[in-house]
C-alpha cells in the first residue's frame, strides 16, 4: 500500500492513483465539452481537461524520477 495518501471528497487516494483520477476528470470535461453548444463553455471545459492531463503527466514524471 502506498504510504502517501490524501483525502479528496472523503476518498483516500495514493500518490500513484492521482494521474488516473486526473485523467478521468479530463475525460469527463471533454465529454461535457462535446455536449455544449456554448463556445465559451466548450473552450473552458477543454482547457480544464488539458490542465488535468498536464498535471497527471507532471505527477507521473515526478514519481518515475523523470
Amino acid at each position: 500500500m502506498d504510504c502517501h495518501h490524501s483525502k479528496l471528497n472523503g476518498t483516500v487516494f495514493g500518490t500513484h492513483d492521482w494521474p488516473d483520477s486526473l485523467r478521468g476528470q479530463a475525460a469527463m470535461y471533454r465529454k461535457l465539452a462535446e455536449q455544449t453548444d456554448d463556445p465559451f463553455v466548450k473552450n473552458e471545459l477543454l482547457e480544464l481537461a488539458s490542465v488535468c492531463d498536464e498535471v497527471a503527466n507532471n505527477i507521473e514524471d515526478h514519481l518515475t524520477g523523470g
